[in-house]
């Protein structure tokens, strides 16, 4: 079989009539997810092209001329078409005919026969009984192995070895060019008769393989571009490699074999058939990965979470992965115990990427633009799933054919444009508002009509590319996010680009929290707090503000009226996507939603709580001090001057001197911080907490979680309680520490912030 690679490309650029196809673009009339796989793989090794740069014509047929040259290269027996050209066997061939000498050599071989009259039929669509018998005979299968009742014998065994599953065909019916990608992709996975080696390991040229998962097909990585990105499954983790030929994007999240030369490049990719299944994330822990509808998968000791280009531990912190991101489909593989051994959450568009702004609120006008008519899609938004009803105007979508779904981003940036690399009409890179952004080559159009220096509103991607650009007179961002404790760049909320400028405008006490920010020159920005209070409650069961339906992805903070914003977990600077910790509550009252802002869809997708669940309070002893004990705040008059202060003990020690001007003179509270004008941190707020005397007997692990019973009420012990041992001054933390306490036969008091139907929890246990 020597010379196959290049005869395989030889005989499909013939047999299947193909043109050229731009390097690694998808097939976008290909309905069924197991044709464009075959037709990609087919692509990557240079076996197969489309009828068009994105045209593969799936439906058209193949004719019994074309199958004998497929036959006949595929066998490496191209070398022997010429002399074999020079006589007539049939009468329908003509000696002058391209494929006469691929007749002859197909005939010869026993690989075809006329049909008994002379005539050998060359325009006649071939049929499932005669490219079975081809296949089986390039896996070196003989009539001894497959049986002597043709084409029965010979479909059958196609049919059990798998080939055929989900492809209607039958022994005497007609083969399509997609029937026959699926077919020979699958045969390629077999292994040689009698060799025991898959038939792709037989190819020329190919040095050697790797079990991997493909991650970018056209990457960038230490100053090169357009190599391919892969995870190698034998621990080796994330690799770039050069390219023989540029991959489909197709073929990206697939598990398979990595094909290389023998100078190391990827000389293509072949995807394993059935290794995977979908699910869409409902939420995740360190232990368990949840489904939307309940449903649960079980995960592998050192499972991996592949997201944006990166591997993540799943245990560690690949699960948070994931549970940014509930309503998203992610790819599943599983290990020989059924367990989930990879997960794959699509990285982003590529530079390359086609994508599309919409220009109304019509999903199908963009699947339309996208190419996606006929396609079974799903749809996201910022990230989240979503529906046709949540698309609007502006809203910018690619394709992403790793799981089949349409992203759709309402992401926009607006201010002015500083540079452009190497020019606005060509750019791979622009900055705007202090913040560099890849450029798609979709936005040339739109962005080739501004200069630098021109105020521009950017429509981004949901991975913060550029898609497209039009005049803030068309529309504007309406741009939150929160200012840097160091006063010198603002994160936007939605979608995660960084903002900088020489100059900030700013109040101190802005510094961590929320702010409206926006491009006030070429050199400046200009932060403002949200506007007042909502007016409006949220109901967590329809899942509105008011008449307002929640966007797919909204973003939720919470504060304690001021200060740093936390999301729902208590993590400062993060948002939460969804209210799973708020399962006490069916309505968060108008009086604790301090901002919202709308999409331009007229959906709520960004919140502003104040103090619903209490974490974003640290918890412990405070001290106070006052006069020459407290922050030297100068002199005044000769004399110096003292600002009242605070600091807070507990696990993680004594606390600097924080700013403090509250009135709370208990010993054992939660404080929240926030940005002093004088320059340091001051505590924004104090949680007051109710105490109880409690047992031993009193707490009880449920379901890993500790929960103790107080009077009438059950609370939940936080996660991260303090536990003050109050004769040796000696602080503890969390379950450990719990443990501790209750196997000491201590009295215990416990503290905590609101009662348990209110969502109240213990968060700090005094023990003497």
């Amino acid at each position: 079989m020597n010379g196959k690679l290049c005869a395989l490309a030889l005989c499909l650029a013939l047999c299947l009539s193909a043109l050229p196809s731009r390097a690694g673009a998808a097939f976008t009339d290909i309905p069924d997810e197991t044709t464009q796989l075959a037709a990609a793989a087919l692509q990557g090794l240079g076996v197969a092209s489309g009828t068009s740069e994105t045209a593969f014509s799936p439906d058209s047929t193949l004719t019994r001329a074309q199958m004998c040259a497929l036959a006949v290269n595929a066998m490496g027996l191209s070398s022997q078409v010429s002399s074999g050209g020079r006589k007539t066997l049939f009468s329908d061939v003509s000696p002058s005919a391209w494929y006469n000498g691929y007749v002859n050599v197909a005939y010869s071989q026993g690989l075809v026969n006329g049909y008994g009259n002379g005539t050998f039929g060359p325009g006649d669509p071939v049929t499932y009984g005669q490219v079975a018998t081809i296949l089986l005979r390039m896996l070196g299968y003989t009539s001894a192995e497959v049986g002597s009742l043709w084409p029965l014998d010979y479909t059958d065994f196609c049919d059990r070895l798998g080939l055929s599953e989900g492809l209607s065909l039958s022994a005497g019916g007609a083969v399509t060019r997609g029937e026959a990608a699926v077919l020979l992709y699958r045969a390629m996975l077999e292994t040689v008769n009698s060799t025991g080696q898959p038939y792709y390991q037989s190819l020329e040229g190919v040095a050697s393989t790797a079990q991997a998962i493909l991650l970018d097909a056209s990457a960038s990585h230490s100053g090169g571009s357009g190599l391919l990105m892969a995870y190698l499954t034998d621990g080796s983790g994330i690799s770039y490699y050069t390219q023989l030929r540029q991959q489909s994007d197709t073929l990206e999240g697939r598990l398979g074999v990595l094909l290389f030369d023998g100078a190391g490049r990827a000389a293509g990719f072949h995807p394993r058939r059935g290794e995977h299944r979908h699910g869409t994330i409902g939420s995740a822990t360190a232990s368990t990965l949840t489904a939307s509808d309940g449903s649960s998968w079980r995960i592998s000791a050192g499972a991996v979470v592949l997201s944006g280009g990166e591997a993540y531990d799943y245990a560690s912190s690949g699960y948070l992965q994931l549970n940014s991101r509930p309503g998203t489909r992610v790819r599943l593989f599983s290990d020989d115990s059924g367990a989930v051994r990879y997960l794959y959450l699509a990285g982003g568009a590529s530079s390359s990427a086609q994508a599309a702004v919409a220009q109304s609120s019509s999903a199908s006008a963009l699947a339309q633009a996208l190419g996606l008519s006929g396609r079974s899609y799903a749809i996201t938004k910022n990230g989240a799933a979503a529906s046709s009803g949540d698309l609007a105007q502006y809203d910018t979508a690619y394709y992403d054919a790793a799981t089949s779904t349409m992203r759709v981003s309402d992401y926009k940036v607006t201010g002015y444009l500083s540079s452009a690399s190497p020019n606005t009409a060509a750019a791979e890179t622009v900055t705007v508002a202090g913040a560099q952004l890849a450029v798609l080559e979709s936005a040339w159009d739109t962005l080739g009509d501004f200069r630098v220096g021109d105020q521009v509103t950017l429509l981004l991607t949901d991975d913060g590319k550029v898609a497209g650009a039009c005049a803030p007179s068309e529309v504007r961002a309406d741009m939150v996010g929160i200012l840097a404790e160091n006063g010198q760049s603002v994160t936007l909320c939605d979608s995660g680009v960084t903002l900088t400028a020489a100059e900030v405008d700013y109040e101190e006490d802005m510094l961590g929290s929320l702010v409206r920010v926006s491009s006030s020159g070429p050199s400046s920005l200009r932060c403002n707090p949200p506007s007042g209070g909502s007016g409006y409650a949220v109901d967590l069961t329809r899942e509105t503000l008011g008449a307002r339906s929640l966007a797919p992805a909204c973003r939720i903070y919470e504060w304690a009226g001021s200060g740093f914003v936390y999301d729902l977990e208590g993590n400062q600077g993060s948002a939460s996507v969804s209210f799973s910790s708020l399962g006490w509550l069916d309505e968060i009252p108008a009086g604790q939603v301090s901002y919202y802002r709308t999409n331009s869809a007229g959906q709520v997708d960004l919140i502003l709580l104040n103090s619903v669940t209490g974490g974003c309070y640290d918890y412990g002893a405070l001290t106070r001090y006052t006069g020459s004990n407290g922050i030297s705040a100068g002199s005044f008059n000769g004399q110096p001057v003292y600002n009242n202060a605070a600091a807070l003990t507990n696990s993680a020690g004594t606390s600097q001197k924080y700013y403090y001007n509250l009135s709370c003179q208990d010993r054992y509270v939660g404080i929240a911080l926030g940005q002093s004008a004088a320059g340091g941190l001051r505590v924004a707020a104090v949680q007051t907490l109710s105490s109880a005397s409690a047992g031993s007997d009193s707490f009880s692990l449920r379901d890993g979680d500790w929960y103790a019973d107080i009077g009438q009420q059950t609370f939940r012990v936080s996660g991260q309680v303090q536990i003050h041992l109050t004769q040796a001054d000696l602080w503890l933390e969390g379950a450990q520490g719990l443990e501790s306490v209750l196997a000491g036969g201590y009295t215990l008091t416990a503290y905590f912030d609101r009662p348990a139907s209110e969502g109240g929890q213990i968060r700090l246990i005094t023990a003497g």
